[in-house]
């Protein structure tokens, strides 16, 4: 038998076996190739919400898309505002010693209240014999013990809490510092505290419909002894999500329809000409939506408000929403008769919101909560509560219900002048 041939010693051979492993390796190439693609057509095709493309080089911001409409192509990003540090000097000055007030309450009913919440014996027998007790005359005003204010479970805290947000009189329980449920970490990052100091804020925190919630900064401050630290905590509690918000403008561009829907209430004469010169910037270009606001809102988006005069109201939802295409604003809109009246004779319900149009938040039973302004896509432009740690912003309609947590489900009105029904 003739053993085989080395390939070594037939040139031939060897060649046919070289060119047989290049076309394997070409072969191998492309289907990693097509296999490749495959799998960025089906992660594109499976992951949740829009992704945008880098419209260029320099623009690599992180933001997501925004569902299509006649607002155009729209553009966000999540930002954090916080107090600045003067504020949050002046508001750690306003921190009272923790006090519950419960109207036409006596003392029994109250502890009777603490039982059907949760609290311990032992929670209620230092309550009653530690806390400060006083008779107002429309109700009833305790001084709480502090460690008991801190030992209080989550679940306490949020039914206990809930009671007393019921009366504008307990201001950090109606108005809490709050942030998106789930978004604790987010909430402290790079805010430079202590883990002492967060720990001691996860002992506080609690939960209410769709937001974390923190009441007792009082509390938390008066177991900080540097001043610095305090100051942090505040600015850290205080910051609140808001949207930088954008719409994109290429050179197909529907001009006049952008301006029809951008323009309503106030000049259209100078949305026109801006939103036109920016269809000729080769590519595309991205404009703050801030422009196209009325100057009432374009003013203080991302702001906070001045501390009044004393004596007069601070800044609210109601005054910022109807106050929205007015300037200089008209400050008869602090009178609740008179906006109400306002929305019954000159308003009417719509089904479909559109830019300007009102939005309240009302319970199950039609009484109102909170008015913003619809703007677009999901997203309106709000002031919340008539307090002065609350900037105004845009937020989108979800984390809108998140900031307003009630234990029913809180239903939402369009109305629109009538005069710009269409």
């Amino acid at each position: 038998m003739t053993a085989p041939a080395d390939a070594t010693s037939h040139p031939d051979s060897s060649r046919r076996w070289f060119f047989g492993l290049l076309v394997l390796c070409l072969v191998q190439f492309v289907l990693l190739l097509t296999l490749a693609g495959f799998l960025r057509q089906k992660d594109s095709a499976t992951t949740p919400g829009r992704q945008f493309k880098t419209y260029s080089p320099t623009n690599r911001e992180p933001y997501f898309a925004g569902n299509p409409g006649p607002w155009g192509e729209l553009e966000y990003a999540r930002i954090n505002i916080e107090l600045t540090d003067e504020f949050a000097l002046a508001e750690e000055k306003n921190f009272r010693q923790t006090l519950w007030f419960f109207p036409s309450q006596n003392q029994e009913q109250v502890l009777a209240l603490c039982e059907s919440v949760g609290l311990t014996t032992p929670q209620r027998d230092a309550l009653r014999t530690q806390a400060n007790w006083s008779v107002v005359p429309d109700g009833l005003l305790i001084t709480p013990p502090g460690d008991l204010v801190m030992e209080l479970s989550p679940e306490m805290r949020a039914r206990l809490y809930a009671v007393l947000a019921q009366s504008r009189q307990n201001d950090l329980h109606a108005w809490p510092f709050v942030y998106r449920q789930g978004g604790f970490a987010e909430w402290f990052t790079n805010s430079s505290l202590l883990p002492a100091t967060i720990a001691l804020v996860q002992k506080v925190v609690y939960q209410r419909g769709l937001a974390l919630c923190v009441s007792d900064a009082p509390e938390l401050c008066a177991r900080i002894s540097d001043p610095a630290e305090r100051q942090r905590l505040i600015k850290t509690l205080s910051r609140t999500s808001s949207l930088l918000m954008k719409i994109r403008v290429r050179p197909e561009t529907d001009v006049a329809a952008l301006t029809a829907y951008w323009g309503r209430g106030w000049h259209v004469k100078d949305i026109e000409p801006l939103l036109a010169s920016l269809t000729k910037v080769p590519g595309s270009i991205s404009l703050d939506v801030a422009h196209l606001l009325p100057p009432f809102a374009r003013k203080r988006l991302n702001s906070y408000p001045t501390p009044p005069a004393p004596g007069q109201p601070a800044p609210d939802c109601y005054w910022s929403a109807w106050n929205f295409f007015r300037d200089p604003p008209d400050d008869r809109y602090y009178n609740d008769a008179l906006w109400r009246q306002e929305l019954q004779q000159n308003c009417q319900l719509v089904e479909q919101p559109t830019f300007g149009d009102l939005v309240f938040l009302t319970r199950p039973d039609g009484v109102p909560i909170h008015c913003a302004v619809f703007v677009a896509d999901d997203v309106v432009f709000t002031k919340n509560g008539a307090n002065l740690r609350q900037p105004w912003k845009l937020m989108k309609m979800e984390d809108l219900l998140a900031r307003y947590p009630e234990d029913f489900p809180l239903r939402v009105a369009i109305f629109r002048p009538k005069s710009s029904a269409n």
